[in-house]
């Protein structure tokens, strides 16, 4: 009982010290150092304030894009600019030093993807195989001659990828997606060149088309589009002289907002009967057709009907509409399931 009541009677007296001490360490700094962002949350961007323990001595914040700020008040208003914003603090009096962290959180909703307007009439809805198409994400308001369509934010967004996939063209159960255009072409940007105008976050489409790629790595375009190749001997479908009944297609779109977030999105179209393909003989069936499929970074190529060919994962995939072209950018032939 005596060393219970020796200890009780110890720790009595270290809380006398610290209480005489004001609430400060033995090493004579404050025994605590709190920061806090006032509000902490908000529509980016937003105005806040950063709290921190009112102490005698200097601050020094640094924000979260590696600004220093060196002031004696514990307040500092900034604006928080980015959906997860932390800022460090260090209080110094010359001989101590605490630091703390706070963190502001954005609530900013993400882009509402819309159906988009297709060939630049609101009221169409079908796609016709080999026509030269604009699939437009580009906001609209609604109007008498149709609802409101593409992309809704309040912020900066950007499309970073339309695709088009006919529910037919497949390999191994997988879609064959369709070529994609964005002329006048540029590096990362999605747009179209259609009737003389250029449309932001748009592209340009042949339904049912699927090009082999320049040795630049762009579809060769069936027609004369700014920036791709045209090239008679190269322009080959891999479905050339290719029928498809009535099908579906999937328009997928990818936008990327002012903070680096991704939201995508998928809308159904129909796609038209394909009937003839002038200049390539009798038709064949959809079912049928034949191409041919080379690796990234493989020297072989496959015969589409090759189990081989299941096996190359879609991203790696090259396409290819006849042997010769494949030779001809230096692929060898796995022969052994080539017809």
């Amino acid at each position: 009982m005596r060393t219970r009541i020796a200890y009780g009677i110890a720790g009595l007296g270290i809380l006398l010290v610290l209480a005489s001490l004001g609430g400060c360490l033995p090493d004579g700094g404050p025994a605590e150092f709190r920061v806090r962002i006032e509000p902490d949350h908000g529509y980016v961007p937003f105005e806040a304030r950063i709290v921190c323990t009112p102490l005698a001595g200097a601050y020094t914040y640094e924000l979260p894009d590696g600004t220093r700020i060196g002031n004696s008040s514990p307040e500092l208003d900034v604006v928080v600019d980015s959906l997860s914003w932390e800022v460090a603090v260090t209080w110094s009096d010359g001989e101590h030093t605490r630091t703390g962290n706070a963190t502001a959180i954005g609530t900013n909703a993400r882009p509402r993807i819309l159906r988009p307007v297709i060939g630049g009439n609101p009221e169409m809805w079908i796609l016709e195989p080999r026509e030269r198409t604009m699939i437009d994400f580009s906001h609209r308001e609604a109007t008498m001659a149709g609802p409101e369509t593409g992309v809704v934010y309040d912020g900066d967004c950007r499309v970073v990828e339309i695709r088009l996939e006919c529910s037919l063209k497949t390999l191994c159960g997988q879609a064959v997606p369709d070529s994609v255009f964005a002329p006048p072409y540029e590096p990362g940007i999605v747009h179209a060149l259609f009737n003389g105008q250029v449309y932001e976050d748009a592209c340009i489409v042949y339904p049912t088309y699927t090009g082999e790629l320049d040795p630049g790595g762009l579809p060769y375009a069936p027609a004369a589009e700014s920036g791709y190749s045209y090239d008679p001997y190269h322009v080959r479908t891999l479905y050339h002289g290719v029928t498809f009944p009535a099908q579906t297609a999937q328009i997928r779109v990818t936008v990327e907002d002012e903070f680096g977030r991704r939201t995508s999105a998928s809308f159904e179209i129909p796609v038209s009967t394909l009937t003839s393909n002038p200049g390539h003989g009798d038709p064949i069936d959809y079912r049928d057709a034949v191409f041919y499929v080379a690796e990234i970074g493989s020297p072989l190529y496959h015969i589409s009907t090759c189990p081989v060919a299941c096996s190359i994962a879609a991203g790696n995939r090259l396409y290819f509409a006849e042997r010769r072209n494949a030779e001809a950018e230096g692929y060898q032939a796995h022969e052994g399931c080539l017809q």
